[in-house]
């Protein structure tokens, strides 16, 4: 016990008294779309393995290769002795993938997000505004806490709402910073780019695009939403690509003047070879997946018909991310409960993550769902919703 555990201990009460504390769970992972807890097998509807490739022999045999090659960990960040010619060559073929002059590979999307805006906000020419989307992720908004810069948000894509946000700024001098998602991960909608772009053209602002949940699923060949649209493409190999890391893409200047003046890039240990070598064994894939890609597609808007048949709030989804949007948290987790009793794993999402009274269950399709995964998923949830009807209200 230390003088601050008993600040600790009450704010944990505090969150369980409302309902929001979290707990960590052990989890086995047994494929894409199967997990064992506590000896329990369960269908997994909260990955975001989106493809599958998690499990892919090409990903697993080209991993083993650079470990058995490379050793466990590059040791050192990627301006000492960590810049290796993997790293190199990954990020030549990535931009050619992504059609951008440039690429850079980060450790992971929270962490290019958070060091890459804090350096854009801390080296462009003052005064720096920053225009974000409300609901854009958490570590969109830490970025521009750590860069100490002041959000003016405009309302969830509402592009009437950012004009009007930028035009308030026209006569100031200084730099605008746009910054949003293309695919929001916790409501699997797409905002604007076309009017994203014209705005940032009319207003000579700089548009930073997250483009996690778009990269290997959705544009051509899968190379996501933002590179025709951004000034800047953040990107990750966590999800889709079934591996770990995150990239930037856009400009050559942008990606050399990053690695001179992010902190966040230069003083971070570079990717190990294990990671590299499934990176580059899913940058070989991504070209070739258009079947996965249809038919992830064709499952989404699947299950989205029927839900919202069965009167469930799916929101303004596009993607393969589906929520469930009950309203309480207490209906959230009892959801959850009642779905593990049928070895389905579809996870609650609360405040603060999403805004109060929106909590839900983050549904996430993969490709590697077959038919009959999702005709079990939607029987059960159906079957509840004739027990249960008060559960899936939301306000």
């Amino acid at each position: 016990m230390n003088q601050f555990d008993n600040f600790f201990q009450e704010a944990l009460s505090k969150r369980e008294e409302e309902g929001f504390r979290r707990k960590l769970t052990p989890i086995d992972v047994a494929s894409s779309v199967q997990i064992q807890v506590q000896g329990q097998k369960y269908l997994n509807f909260s990955s975001n393995d989106y493809l599958g490739l998690s499990f892919h022999p090409e990903l697993l045999q080209k991993s083993q290769e650079c470990v058995a090659k490379y050793g466990t960990g590059s040791a050192a960040s990627r301006l000492i002795t960590g810049h290796t010619s993997c790293h190199q060559a990954i990020e030549t073929q990535l931009a050619q993938f992504l059609g951008t002059e440039a690429a850079l590979v980060f450790a992971s999307g929270w962490q290019a997000n958070v060091a890459v805006i804090a350096c854009l906000i801390e080296n462009l020419p003052k005064p720096v505004y920053v225009i974000t989307d409300k609901l854009n992720h958490a570590s969109l908004h830490y970025g521009c806490k750590a860069g100490q810069g002041k959000q003016i948000r405009f309302r969830h894509n509402d592009m009437n709402h950012l004009q009007q946000r930028l035009d308030s700024l026209k006569d100031l001098d200084g730099s605008k910073l746009i910054i949003t998602e293309t695919i929001f991960s916790m409501d699997g909608d797409q905002a604007d780019l076309k009017s994203l772009r014209r705005l940032a053209d009319e207003h000579y602002a700089f548009l930073f695009l997250d483009d996690a949940h778009a990269t290997g699923v959705l544009g051509a060949q899968g190379q996501g939403l933002a590179p025709t649209y951004a000034d800047l493409t953040m990107g990750t190999f966590s999800k889709a690509w079934g591996s770990f890391g995150a990239y930037i893409a856009g400009s050559k200047a942008l990606c050399d003047w990053l690695v001179n003046f992010c902190s966040g890039f230069i003083h971070t240990t570079s990717l190990p070879p294990a990671v590299n070598g499934s990176i580059a064994a899913s940058l070989e894939l991504m070209p070739l997946l258009d079947k996965e890609r249809a038919y992830l597609k064709q499952r989404w808007q699947y299950v989205k018909q029927q839900l919202s048949l069965w009167g469930i709030n799916t929101g303004d989804t596009v993607s393969q991310i589906i929520p469930l949007i009950v309203g309480s948290a207490e209906n959230a987790l009892e959801i959850t409960k009642l779905l593990k009793q049928e070895k389905l794993w579809v996870m609650p999402i609360r405040p603060p993550t999403v805004p109060a009274h929106s909590s839900r269950l983050r549904l996430t399709l993969s490709a590697a769902h077959q038919s009959k995964d999702i005709e079990y998923l939607l029987d059960k949830i159906n079957i509840l919703i004739k027990q249960k009807p008060s559960l899936w209200k939301s306000r």
